[in-house]
């Protein structure tokens, strides 16, 4: 049996401590204890942390279970000056880390690249014969089955605030003609959505409709990204330039070499409507062709 526990990548300068509104270690303390009973009652071979760095009740477990195989899922592209010294360290506490590659790189096979590091194919939780079809989606989403329609979403905004910049895409899009359904992150400090939007989606994982959309305006997270462009959905990126270590630009800069893929370091109104008018023109979508990462991760787990 293997347990799962995922920080998420979008979390970079927001400790889990806030969103329960303690403090850091009355939080450690209490993941400590959570894990504990969780480990004791499953009694798992495996565990797999899927975040940016282990906190320090994760720590304790692993130095106090240590019959069990520790995997780390950890991201690979981090900006320039971060302090790798730190992070070999943390690697060094797991079994086997898997670090999910980014679009457009080499074919990876999942093999070790460097001792107990394993590089694997870029990473979606669903692959494009998984998602809804467009007119079912549409019917969910309560929208009309003519007119083009935006998926909005622009972090949990924990980092950076993204109100501002959210109200005004929804108000150029809208402008348009354009049907706008916005998601609303479920690990959002200040839930705040724009009620002009057509729709509002607190889901997981919201990927399922991306048939229903002609188009996305996306941060620039690991997981946007990647499954944006791995399932054809055209997009504008809008990075996040206020991540800690998570090199946003360089990986949306990455994915417009991909195909119908655009992207603004500043929300400036007349490119925006530049970038909307191209992805809306009649153009063919280019797909991914490598093999989802998931899979070669979940071959790895397996056989640690």
């Amino acid at each position: 049996m293997t347990l799962v526990h995922r920080a998420g990548f979008a979390c970079h300068h927001v400790t889990p401590a806030a969103l329960v509104k303690a403090g850091a270690l009355e939080w450690n303390t209490l993941f400590f204890a959570t894990i504990e009973n969780v480990l004791r009652l499953h009694k798992p071979a495996t565990l797999v942390f899927d975040g940016t760095i282990p906190y320090l009740g994760l720590q304790r477990v692993m130095h106090n279970y240590r019959n069990i195989k520790y995997v780390w899922v950890k991201r690979a592209l981090y900006k320039a000056g971060v302090d790798n010294s730190k992070l070999d360290a943390y690697l060094e506490k797991f079994d086997i880390v898997i670090s999910p590659g980014e679009l457009g790189a080499a074919k990876l096979s999942g093999q070790p690249t460097a001792g107990k590091l394993n590089l694997v194919e870029p990473i979606s939780l669903l692959d494009k014969d998984e998602l809804l079809e467009r007119d079912v989606a549409r019917r969910i989403l309560r929208l009309d089955i003519d007119r083009p329609c935006a998926y909005v979403q622009l972090g949990a905004g924990n980092i950076n605030g993204i109100s501002n910049v959210q109200d005004h895409v929804t108000s150029l899009l809208k402008s348009r003609g354009i049907q706008v359904v916005l998601a609303q992150s479920p690990i959002a400090l200040r839930a705040d959505p724009n009620m002009s939007a057509d729709s509002v989606v607190v889901d997981y994982p919201n990927s399922r409709y991306f048939a229903a959309f002609d188009f996305a305006v996306l941060a620039g997270g690991y997981n946007s990204v990647c499954e944006a462009v791995s399932l054809g959905l055209p997009a504008i990126f809008l990075p996040n330039t206020e991540t800690g270590a998570d090199d946003q630009v360089e990986r949306v800069r990455q994915a417009s070499q991909l195909g119908s893929y655009e992207y603004l370091l500043d929300l400036n109104e007349d490119a925006f409507v530049q970038a909307m008018d191209k992805l809306l023109s009649p153009m063919g979508v280019a797909l991914c062709e490598q093999r989802n990462g998931a899979v070669t991760a979940a071959e790895l787990i397996q056989h640690a």
